[in-house]
């Protein structure tokens, strides 16, 4: 129980609800988050969409800004079917807290003027790659008006090596207001993501879920 009340403080502190609903034990609404990392992909991120499209689901992509350079129609798709896009760097550095503080900050911007030149919208949340974070990180994502977005539930995982187990795994650990990371890039393959979001949003759904992006999780769970 202490464990869970710990939990409900820190998604509290990440979303901006209100301390006093998290103590006085009212239930958060049963919103979830779909996100996904890394793209776009030319191959998964258009069958992600594409099932996306057939359950009418809303979900939010932290792109690499160089992927957007590369696969730019794919990016204004994501867009034009009314996803939210977020910033996950420009070239995706595998230990971006190691970097300096002016790589790290050409890192962010670059992404996002990628993203904007692109597609029109400029992003306003950032996940850095593989959600590693410190102070340099920290301070220039917030100086440069960034809302940090991490996750509360990882549909990969080493313990979930098939689509069904990355489902079972996504309803096993969901609660209200969770944010569920996926990928549609990166990797040799992202099929079992692919793959696996039918059954985690039909699952969701049987549970009385409703999907929404980061921008609207922020404002409805206030």
């Amino acid at each position: 129980m202490r464990t869970l009340a710990i939990a409900n403080l820190a998604l509290a502190l990440m979303l901006s609800i209100p301390i006093a609903k998290i103590l006085a034990h009212e239930p958060l609404p049963k919103f979830v988050a779909l996100t996904f990392d890394d793209g776009p992909h030319p191959v998964y991120t258009p069958k992600i969409l594409d099932t996306l499209r057939k359950y009418n689901v809303k979900a939010t992509f932290f792109l690499i800004g160089k992927r957007v350079e590369q696969f730019p129609e794919i990016a204004r798709r994501i867009v034009s079917e009314g996803h939210e896009v977020g910033n996950h760097t420009y070239s995706h550095p595998n230990d971006l807290p190691k970097e300096d503080w002016n790589k790290i900050g050409l890192e962010i911007d670059r992404c996002s003027e990628a993203i904007e030149q692109v597609t029109g919208v400029r992003p306003k949340f950032f996940r850095p790659p593989k959600g590693f974070l410190n102070y340099k990180v920290l301070t220039l994502a917030q100086l440069k008006g960034y809302n940090i977005v991490f996750w509360t539930v990882s549909a990969d995982h080493k313990n979930a090596s098939t689509p069904r187990t990355m489902a079972r795994r996504v309803l096993k650990l969901v609660h209200p207001c969770a944010i569920v990371l996926m990928h549609d890039g990166r990797i040799p393959s992202r099929w079992k993501d692919v793959k696996a979001l039918p059954m985690i949003i039909e699952g969701l759904r049987k549970r009385g879920y409703k999907f929404v992006t980061i921008s609207e999780l922020f404002k409805r769970s206030n």
